[in-house]
């Protein structure tokens, strides 16, 4: 074999083996820094011009200060994005991948705002890796110009937001945010009321394109253009008093400290002559009130606090976390699990229901998730229950398990969590 044709197998081989372009840590971002990975080094390409995208990767947490400017770069981000005060952040061009540790809560690699910013979005993209979520807490002014996401979220404080071509799995307008926006695509259109607040909710439809200019819960309002929500969902708070009439598909929730008894519908519910209120009168002592007029209710969400005491009966309940000494029981229902945390020294009793739903996440976004969690000194005890999700017991907390119809996908143990089943089922200690 000749010289030259040794020559050439080498460098194919090199060239192979070798990437062209390896991701970079990415550089201390201070005030007044623009990356631009329109214009790549000389050193890297051996000249000017963009034959590719800058790819970037940052571990840990990362603080916006001053001005900056990220522009024509992939950035892989495993880390907690601050904003601080005053600060301006601006995306444009830009590929974003979030990683979250390992067993990491939602929204672990996320960003927050400390205070009003500025954030500016043009032309750019962010994706999860693994089981991320990531979740943006924002204040200050907002514009956005086509941001696509998956599985991420926006939350808008004290906000003055102009979104133009967002699709984002959920956008909560609450706390006297303002927003014109045009052509959203939406999981969730959210908002939470004030703690004493009377409102009503109108006409909003589900999977479908609608023009409307809403005023939103804690005096936020929102006009929106070209919007389509698969469901609009809705945060009600202390002793607020609320009103939905003819909604396509509604999430609700509450966070009661209350004692009494509720059952939480599923479906098509109330009309004009017989709106549906929860919680029923005479069953509970709680403050907040649903009036349910055509509502079609999808799920129910429960955070639960303080010295809560409630049983749900025939319900379909989505997420269910309970704090503190909450107490609740939960009986012939549905838990989707979506989210299902206990801290504190809550206890929680669930009888001949089902919980979790990891059967319906291939065709529900919103349901991408399902997983029992007990935190702090928390009891949970599960009697004739069908399982469609798995259970993680840590902490100081203890699981009790009898006569599962379906048992679950896996039962994780950590930490000083005890575990009791009846009859016995395999155990995955993570202590070892």
């Amino acid at each position: 074999m000749d010289m030259t044709l040794k020559l050439t197998i080498f460098l194919l081989l090199i060239a192979v083996a070798v990437p062209t372009q390896a991701q970079r840590a990415l550089p201390e971002l201070r005030d007044g820094t623009i990356l631009d990975g329109t214009i790549l080094d000389e050193t890297v390409m051996g000249k000017k011009g963009n034959e590719g995208r800058s790819e970037y990767r940052h571990d840990g947490p990362l603080r916006i200060e001053g001005r900056v400017k990220l522009k024509g770069i992939s950035l892989d981000l495993r880390g907690a994005v601050t904003v601080a005060t005053g600060a301006t952040f601006e995306l444009e061009d830009v590929k974003l991948k979030v990683s979250d540790p390992p067993h990491s809560p939602n929204g672990t690699s996320g960003l927050h705002c400390e205070g009003p910013a500025k954030i500016i979005i043009r032309r750019s993209s962010m994706v999860p890796e693994g089981s991320a979520h990531p979740m943006w807490g924002l204040q200050g002014q907002v514009t956005v110009d086509d941001f696509q996401t998956v599985n991420s979220e926006f939350h808008l404080d004290h906000a003055q937001a102009k979104l133009d071509d967002l699709k984002i799995f959920e956008l909560e307008i609450s706390k006297a945010s303002q927003v014109v926006a045009n052509h959203l695509r939406l999981v969730f259109l959210s908002t939470h009321t004030a703690e004493d607040e009377r409102i009503e909710f109108s006409d909003i439809p589900a999977d479908r394109p609608f023009t409307q200019k809403l005023r939103m819960g804690s005096q936020a309002v929102a006009d929106l253009s070209d919007t389509t929500a698969q469901l609009f969902l809705l945060y009600v708070h202390g002793k607020s008093d609320v009103g939905l009439n003819r909604i396509g598909r509604a999430q609700l929730a509450m966070a009661p400290d209350c004692r009494g008894k509720l059952t939480l519908p599923h479906g098509l519910v109330g009309t004009e002559k017989a709106p549906v209120v929860i919680p029923a009168a005479g069953d509970s002592d709680c403050p907040f009130r649903f009036r349910l007029v055509d509502v079609n209710a999808d799920t129910w969400d429960v955070y639960a606090g303080g010295k809560a005491d409630l049983t749900f009966k025939g319900s379909v309940i989505d997420e269910l976390t309970a704090d503190g000494n909450a107490k609740i029981a939960v009986q012939d229902s549905q838990i989707y699990a979506d989210w299902l945390s206990l801290g504190g020294d809550a206890e929680l009793h669930v009888r001949n229901s089902t919980v979790g739903a990891l059967r319906l996440a291939a065709a529900r976004p919103d349901l991408a998730t399902s997983q029992v969690r007990l935190n702090g000194k928390s009891n949970a005890t599960f009697d004739n229950v069908t399982f469609d999700c798995g259970v993680v017991a840590s902490e100081n907390s203890t699981l009790s398990i009898h006569d599962s119809v379906t048992t679950p996908q896996y039962i994780r143990r950590s930490n000083r969590a005890v575990i009791r089943l009846d009859p016995p089922l395999p155990i995955e200690d993570q202590n070892e």
